[in-house]
C-alpha cells in the first residue's frame, strides 16, 4: 500500500508549497489583526487556509494504491451445437444427437463446477451464451445452418485467453457456411477439444435414404436459349431402385429424367435441359419424391435461383476515318447504353487503328482476323471503311457469324457501300440494297428520311416515327435537323424491306433491312446522324438519336424491346439463395431522363434481415457499360432478406427496386447428415487439442488441468474529487468574501 502523487511530484515539494502558501496567507491577514480582533481574524485565516489546501490537492492529486492477490479457477467453455442436423437420432439407442450432447454437458458441469469456471454457449449459425446450466434443458436443435467458425470465435470472447484452460466443442461436425473453421481454430491461440456427436448413417443396415446432394445451376440464363441444370443424387441402401428426378421452375415441373440408383458412395449426376421462356428471377428445384421406406425426406430436394435475361449485346464498330459520326455513335450512344458492350475502332493512318470500348476481356489493336474474336460479337457496324482493309476471309467469318444469328449494319460514307468497293465483295450477298460500283457517288443535298409504311411499323422506329415525314404527312415532332446527304445505291435487293427513302432523290432507299438465315442485316446510307443529337440537345429539345441507334442495334441482335427516353432504375443480385457468410453482390443500372446510362447518380441498397435491422450499403460506379453500379453485402445470419435499391439522379428520386434473397436453404441442415469426424479432428489438431467421440469423452474431461491460477490485481483510489473540491473551493472563497465585506475589509 502506498500514497503517490499523479503529477509525478514528491510529497516534500507538495508540503513545501502548502507551507509557503499558508505562511503568505498568515502574513497577509496579520495586518488586519488589530482592527478585527482575535475571533474574526482566526475565522478569515482559517477559510483562506482551507482554500489553499483544496488548490494543493487539485494540483498534486494524491492517490492511494494497493495490490490484491487472489486465486482464480481456470475457465472452460462448452460449445453445444443446436443446428437442425443435431435432431437426428442415428445411434442404436434412438436418442437424438442434441440430447446426447446435453446429457454429457450436464454431467460434466456438475463434475467440473468445484475446480473450474464453467461457461456455456449454444450455436448454430450464431452463438449465444447460456447464463445457467438449467438452460441446458431448454435447448432445441432447430438452427437453419451451422457455423463452427462463428462458434469458435464467440467462445474466446467470453473469457480472457490467459484464464481459459480449453474450449470444448460438441457437434456433429456438419459445417455449411463460408468461412473455414479449421483456419479459424488455428488462429485462436487457445486449446480446442472437439467431441463428435452422431454416427455415419451408412453404418446401419436398415437405413434407406435418397438425397439430392447438389444442384449446379447457372446464375444467369439467356432467354430462349438452351440451358442445363445438373442435379447430384445419392441413394443409400437403395441399389437398383429406379427413381424420377424432376426439375421445377417456380414450383411447376418443366423437365424430368429417370435414374437408377447404385450402391457406390458418392453422387450420381442427372442433367436436365430446357429453354427458359420468361425473363426475370426464377427458382429452380431438383427434387425426388419421398420413397415409402425413407428415413428422412427433408433432403430430397435442392433449389437455386437464377436470372433469365436478355444477354448483353456486344458490338464491333469499325470506321476508316475519324469523322464526327464515329464520335457521336461511340460517345453519345455506345458508351451511354447500359445494355451494350462495345469495341469501336478508327483508322489514324494506313492500317493503323485506335480502339476504345468497355470490354474488359478484349483489347484490339487491329481489325480482328480470327474466328474466335469474331464470334464474340453480336452486331457488326461498318462505317467509312474501304473494303480493301477488310480481307475476304474476314468478311467470310463475319458472314458465318451473321448466318448463326448476329447482325450486320453498313452505313454511308465516301469510302463505304458502293464507293468503298463492297459491291464486289462477299458481304454484298447479305446486303438488303444493291450497292453499285465505286463510281456511284454521293448525294449532297440535305434531307430528312421519309418513312415508308413498313418503316412506321418497324421496331427500329418504335416511338420515334413522329420525328420523320411520310409520303402522306410531315413530321409530328418539328425541329429535327436534316442529314447532310447520303451515299447513292442502286435499289433494294430481292427480299429486302425498305424502311426509309430520300424524297429528293426519287425515293431512293436510305434504310433497308432483311433477314439473312438466322441473322439480320441493314444498310443506312446516311452518315450525319450526329446532327440529330448535337442540335436538339443544345436547345434542350427531344431527339430520336439514342432510341434510333439503340433500337437499330437491338433489332440487329434479334431483340424486341424498345428504348425509352426516361429515367429508370433496374437492380439485381448475383443469386437468390446464399450460403451463410457468403457475400451478396448487388448490381444496378441507372438511366437519366434521356434513357442514357449515367455515372452521376446516388445509389444505395437498404438491406433488411431477419432481425428487422436495416443496413445501408452505398453503391459505386462499376466498370463496363455506362450506368452500372455495384456493391457487396455480408449477411450475418440465415433467413430471408429484403434488399431495396434506391437511386437519385440530381434531385429526382427514381422508383426503387425490391430484391428478396434467402441466406441458408430451407433444408440446408439435412443435405448432409453423416457426422464429419474429419473436420472435427482437423479443428482439434489446429488448436493443439484432441478429438474424441462423445461416447468415450469422459477421459478427456478428467485430463483437464485443475491448476489454480494466481492473480494479482492493482487497485487505486483517488484522495481527491475534482467536482466536490471545486465546489467547496468556491463556497469557501464566497464565505470569505462575505465576511470581509461584513468586517469592512478591502
Amino acid at each position: 500500500m502506498q500514497i503517490t502523487l499523479k503529477g509525478g511530484f514528491t510529497f516534500p515539494i507538495m508540503f513545501a508549497v502548502l507551507a509557503a502558501a499558508i505562511v503568505l496567507a498568515g502574513v497577509f491577514y496579520r495586518r488586519a489583526y488589530g482592527s478585527l480582533g482575535r475571533g474574526p481574524w482566526q475565522l478569515l485565516l482559517g477559510l483562506r487556509i482551507v482554500a489553499i489546501v483544496i488548490v494543493v490537492l487539485l494540483l498534486f492529486r494524491p492517490v492511494f494504491s494497493y495490490q490484491r492477490t487472489y486465486q482464480e479457477r481456470p475457465a472452460v467453455v462448452f460449445l453445444i451445437d443446436t443446428s437442425a442436423s443435431m435432431s437426428v437420432a442415428d445411434g442404436a439407442s434412438g436418442v437424438p444427437r442434441i440430447e446426447l450432447a446435453r446429457q454429457q454437458v450436464e454431467r460434466w458441469c456438475a463434475r467440473l463446477a468445484q475446480d473450474f469456471a464453467v461457461h456455456l454457449m449454444q450455436f448454430s449459425d450464431r452463438a449465444m451464451r447460456l447464463h445457467d446450466p438449467s438452460q441446458l434443458a431448454t435447448l432445441a436443435a432447430n438452427g437453419r445452418a451451422t457455423s463452427l467458425s462463428t462458434a469458435l470465435q464467440a467462445a474466446v470472447q467470453q473469457v480472457p485467453k490467459k484464464e481459459l484452460e480449453a474450449v470444448i466443442l460438441l457437434s456433429d461436425g456438419i459445417h455449411n457456411t463460408a468461412r473455414s473453421p479449421v483456419e479459424v481454430a488455428g488462429k485462436l491461440g487457445v486449446v480446442v477439444h472437439a467431441v463428435g456427436v452422431g454416427a455415419s448413417l451408412r453404418s446401419h443396415v436398415s437405413f434407406r435414404d435418397v438425397q439430392v446432394t447438389g444442384i449446379d445451376c447457372p446464375e444467369q440464363m439467356p432467354i430462349h436459349n438452351k440451358a442445363k441444370i445438373t442435379g447430384s443424387v445419392e441413394g443409400i441402401g437403395l441399389r437398383g431402385r429406379p427413381i424420377q428426378v424432376v426439375l421445377d421452375e417456380d414450383g411447376k415441373p418443366i423437365q424430368e429424367a429417370e435414374l437408377t440408383l447404385d450402391d457406390v458412395e458418392g453422387s450420381q449426376k442427372v442433367e436436365l435441359e430446357f429453354r427458359p421462356e420468361v425473363k426475370g428471377r426464377h427458382t429452380y428445384t431438383v427434387r425426388v419424391a419421398p420413397l415409402a421406406d425413407e428415413k428422412i425426406a427433408q433432403n430430397n430436394q435442392r433449389s437455386a435461383v437464377a436470372m433469365v435475361t436478355e444477354p448483353g449485346i456486344r458490338v464491333l464498330y469499325i470506321e476508316g476515318t475519324t469523322r464526327r459520326e464515329y464520335g457521336a455513335i461511340s460517345s453519345w450512344f455506345l458508351a451511354k447504353d447500359p445494355d451494350i458492350e462495345f469495341c469501336s475502332m478508327y483508322q489514324t493512318r494506313q492500317n493503323t487503328f485506335v480502339a476504345r470500348g468497355n470490354l474488359p476481356d478484349l483489347v484490339l489493336k487491329s481489325i480482328p482476323s480470327d474466328e474466335e474474336t469474331i464470334r464474340k460479337f453480336d452486331v457488326f457496324i461498318l462505317g467509312d471503311l474501304d473494303s480493301s482493309f477488310l480481307r475476304a476471309e474476314v468478311q467470310e467469318m463475319i458472314l458465318r457469324r451473321v448466318r448463326e444469328g448476329a447482325g450486320l449494319l453498313m452505313i454511308g460514307g465516301y469510302h463505304a457501300l458502293g464507293p468503298g468497293g463492297y459491291g464486289g465483295t462477299p458481304l454484298r450477298q447479305a446486303m438488303p440494297l444493291r450497292l453499285g460500283g465505286r463510281q456511284i457517288g454521293q448525294i449532297t443535298d440535305p434531307f430528312l428520311p421519309q418513312l415508308t409504311p413498313e418503316g412506321v411499323r418497324h421496331p427500329i422506329f418504335a416511338n420515334i416515327d413522329g420525328f420523320f415525314p411520310t409520303r402522306a404527312a410531315p413530321p409530328r415532332e418539328a425541329g429535327l435537323p436534316e442529314l447532310e446527304g447520303c451515299t447513292k445505291v442502286e435499289g433494294p435487293s430481292p427480299g429486302a424491306t425498305v424502311l426509309a427513302t430520300n424524297p429528293l432523290a426519287g425515293d431512293m432507299p436510305v434504310l433497308a433491312v432483311q433477314p439473312f438465315e438466322k441473322g439480320r442485316t441493314a444498310v443506312f446510307c446516311g452518315d450525319t446522324t450526329w446532327k440529330w443529337q448535337q442540335g436538339p440537345r443544345a436547345l434542350d429539345q427531344p431527339t430520336p438519336f439514342l432510341r434510333y441507334w439503340g433500337q437499330m442495334v437491338r433489332w440487329l441482335a434479334g431483340r424486341s424491346e424498345a428504348v425509352e427516353a426516361k429515367a429508370s432504375l433496374a437492380a439485381a443480385t448475383d443469386k437468390g439463395l446464399y450460403d451463410p457468410e457468403e457475400p451478396v453482390k448487388i448490381t444496378a443500372i441507372v438511366r437519366d431522363d434521356q434513357g442514357e446510362g449515367t455515372t452521376s447518380a446516388t445509389v444505395v441498397a437498404k438491406v433488411q434481415g431477419p432481425s428487422n435491422r436495416v443496413d445501408e450499403v452505398p453503391m459505386g460506379v462499376a466498370p463496363g457499360p455506362g450506368g452500372h453500379y455495384a456493391a457487396a453485402y455480408m449477411p450475418t445470419t440465415a433467413g430471408k432478406y429484403a434488399i431495396v435499391v434506391e437511386a437519385k439522379v440530381g434531385e429526382t428520386a427514381l422508383a426503387s427496386e425490391k430484391l428478396p434473397i434467402e441466406v441458408g436453404r430451407v433444408h440446408l441442415e439435412f443435405e448432409k447428415l453423416d457426422m464429419d469426424e474429419k473436420t472435427l479432428a482437423r479443428i482439434a489438431a489446429e488448436a493443439k487439442g484432441r478429438y474424441v467421440h462423445v461416447s468415450v469423452a469422459d477421459n478427456l474431461i478428467e485430463q483437464l488441468s485443475k491448476k489454480v491460477r494466481q492473480k494479482t490485481e492493482k487497485k487505486e483510489r483517488k484522495l481527491y474529487w475534482p467536482p466536490g473540491l471545486w465546489t467547496l473551493f468556491v463556497a469557501v472563497l464566497t464565505a470569505e468574501w462575505i465576511l470581509r465585506r461584513r468586517f469592512q475589509l478591502r
